[in-house]
């Protein structure tokens, strides 16, 4: 798979309401995380939360991963963020048992939700302050063992060991504590932690043992695409460098899977291509955003769009 299709889920309103005060629209992507795909040579497709399980099949059936991003959103709503992240789990695990590698990746709130599916619906997530606050990873001794750092240039860890390049903006996180707490140590393995403003030590990389999942605390997206002076995110060649990596790797592991949607015109109608960014950067944080309606939903179920 030259340039496979990767599934964004999308997220409830909440954190973007200044944006539309009206309250007109139903879920949204942040651009950075389709343009963070897109610099490894993807293509992206939106993936609906609040639709039946056979969606969410076709969904993986017809994608070559599926990545959790990152944002503000509660896991407890029916048919939310939250809820629809625990399906495409399950189903995700589905594949890969029987032979179809298929890889998802959670950023910073992607990471709890794979905490929070992996622990079967439970949100284990602690309270932890590392907003707007850039690290050098503190990598596990076992590290180059991992699949996501295994083959690292040693020029890129270097980078990552030493220099102020994952970008933070979390209130909450993931620690070695409430993996063993709900007995998910030997599902997860921990590869880097990090510490918060007050010391407290969280998860910033982990990776499934069995399964191609993985799941990073920092925003790699943020230091390339987006721009809000007030969020001190760094702009630089050593993140620039970081940045790259990230995408790249994930979207080598996707490159491993051969699922293909079942006509052009299907694969066509269902790309991010066929809507419009929305200019936000005078509002919220994210520069650009892609905001989505139910009618969209509708419009999109008449031109055969994974059919539900």
């Amino acid at each position: 798979m030259d340039a496979p299709i990767i599934g964004i889920l999308t997220e409830e309103t909440y954190s973007v309401r200044e944006v539309f005060p009206e309250d007109k629209y139903d879920g949204y992507i942040a651009a950075s995380y389709v343009k963070f795909l897109e610099s490894a040579s993807a293509r992206v497709v939106p993936i609906w939360t609040g639709q039946e399980r056979a969606y969410y099949e076709r969904a993986v059936n017809y994608t070559n991963g599926i990545l959790f991003p990152g944002g503000a959103t509660y896991f407890n709503e029916s048919k939310g963020y939250g809820e629809t992240a625990l399906i495409i789990y399950e189903i995700a695990k589905e594949h890969n048992d029987k032979g179809n590698y298929y890889p998802l990746m959670g950023i910073c709130l992607g990471m709890q939700v794979l905490g929070f599916a992996s622990a079967g619906g439970k949100d284990i997530r602690v309270q932890c302050n590392s907003k707007k606050i850039s690290l050098p990873l503190k990598f596990e001794d076992d590290f180059h063992t991992s699949k996501i750092f295994k083959y690292t240039p040693d020029e890129i860890l270097n980078i990552l060991k030493h220099k102020n390049v994952t970008y933070n903006y979390h209130q909450y996180c993931l620690d070695e504590k409430v993996l063993k707490e709900n007995n998910l140590t030997d599902v997860w393995r921990i590869v880097t932690r990090n510490n918060d403003e007050n010391g407290f030590e969280f998860i910033s990389t982990m990776e499934e043992r069995k399964y191609p999942f993985y799941a990073i605390q920092f925003h790699p997206e943020k230091t390339r695409y987006e721009f809000k002076e007030t969020l001190n995110i760094p702009h630089n060649l050593y993140t620039n460098i970081v940045s790259q990596y990230f995408a790249d790797f994930f979207i080598e592991e996707c490159k491993k899977n051969n699922n293909k949607f079942p006509t052009k015109s299907i694969e066509y109608n269902s790309l991010i291509y066929n809507f419009n960014p929305v200019f936000t950067a005078q509002n919220i944080s994210y520069f650009q955003i892609y905001a989505f309606t139910k009618k969209t939903l509708k419009c999109i179920n008449l031109i055969e769009f994974l059919v539900f």
